[in-house]
């Protein structure tokens, strides 16, 4: 199980399903989630799209808002075609777990269907790392996967996404607010949204 949540597992995944995954995401409509969020940041706020794929939606979105965004993912090709798809933004080709920036730094971090490939041991970690990196005030907003969408109230595995093998992990929505209670965070909200036929927990904190 360990090789799945590997980086070079997921890496090598999401290098061969990028270009489907771009052609696709507009199966997703994640377009009132990213309203709710424009209304939390203003012209100039530095954003980071934290697994931001091949730069849609989110990326492209606050660029065009006129925001400062970054965006990281441990896909190579994802980066290649968040380059092409916004332009005006900055990418990096990253583990979330690896990748360094300063203290308070973003107005706001989001990270669209990332953390869930994440084993158990570590998602803490992320929470911790995204506090870190936001500014007093600030918020984050993520997804998380749950029993909505695994049929489990906690579980750590493989799951088939298309022709794909990947692994999701995840705790129940209760340990989710106490680790991130923990971490310093203010639980703002923690709804489980369906979009595109899939059900996730989507999590509004602030620092």
């Amino acid at each position: 199980m360990e090789e799945y949540f590997s980086q070079a597992y997921l890496e090598r995944q999401y290098d061969h399903m990028a270009q489907s995954y771009n052609d696709n995401r507009h199966l997703f409509d994640n377009s009132a989630q990213l309203e709710e969020l424009a209304r939390l940041v203003r012209k100039g706020d530095a954003v980071l799209d934290a697994g931001c794929g091949s730069g849609i939606p989110v990326a492209r979105y606050f660029v065009d808002l006129g925001c400062a965004v970054t965006g990281i993912d441990i896909s190579g090709r994802m980066i290649e075609l968040a380059e092409e798809n916004v332009p005006g933004g900055s990418f990096e080709k990253a583990d979330i777990l690896e990748v360094d920036y300063p203290a308070a730094h973003f107005d706001l971090i989001a990270s669209f269907y990332c953390i869930f490939h994440v084993k158990k041991a570590l998602q803490g970690r992320v929470f911790e790392r995204f506090f870190a990196w936001t500014k007093p005030g600030g918020y984050s907003y993520f997804t998380l996967a749950g029993e909505g969408y695994t049929g489990k109230p906690h579980f750590e595995g493989t799951m088939r996404f298309g022709d794909y093998v990947l692994p999701y992990a995840h705790f129940g929505e209760g340990q989710y607010r106490e680790m991130l209670s923990h971490v310093g965070f203010d639980v703002l909200s923690m709804q489980n949204l369906t979009i595109g036929g899939e059900t996730m927990l989507w999590v509004l904190v602030r620092k």
